[in-house]
């Protein structure tokens, strides 16, 4: 499914609740990913989904170690430890993992989504300095072709 919608009051939004409401039903331990280039607008969205939906939501930009070369690189044992904690913990709950080039995250943490969003955005054409680690991402991962549901946002 792709959806593409505009305007500042962000209708997409509600498209994207749409999608997720049958996934969330009864907050079941499920991984949302939330994935796309940087700047499109994912932090934005993954923290309405989660204010909406009362979930967790885990910015894996605040789990990357700085490197000289600008390659990602996580702290991927703290990411387990929060994502397991979430869907297997005393009270398991969803939990949406939001970041640039999340589908290799999961795969090095072991960890599956059950659901994929991939996020766009007409006026972010550009990775910056990561645009040679984007392009081999989505070469190797195809991100918008295993997502569930894929979004295009104009802000």
């Amino acid at each position: 499914m792709v959806i593409t919608t505009g305007g500042p009051t962000r209708p997409q939004y509600a498209d994207v609740v749409q999608a997720l409401t049958p996934v969330l039903h009864n907050l079941p331990p499920k991984l949302v990913a939330l994935d796309g280039w940087p700047d499109v607008g994912k932090t934005t969205l993954g923290r309405f989904l989660a204010w909406r939906f009362n979930v967790t939501l885990l910015e894996t930009d605040l789990f990357l170690t700085p490197r000289p070369d600008d390659r990602l690189v996580y702290l991927n044992n703290q990411i387990t430890r929060i994502i397991d904690d979430r869907l297997q913990g005393c009270f398991p709950r969803p939990i949406i993992v939001e970041g640039i080039a999340v589908l290799r995250l999961l795969k090095k943490v072991q960890r599956a989504p059950d659901f994929v969003i991939h996020v766009t955005n007409r006026l972010v054409l550009d990775a910056g300095n990561l645009i040679d680690e984007m392009e081999a991402y989505d070469a190797e991962f195809r991100p918008r072709e295993r997502a569930d549901l894929t979004i295009t946002l104009d802000n």
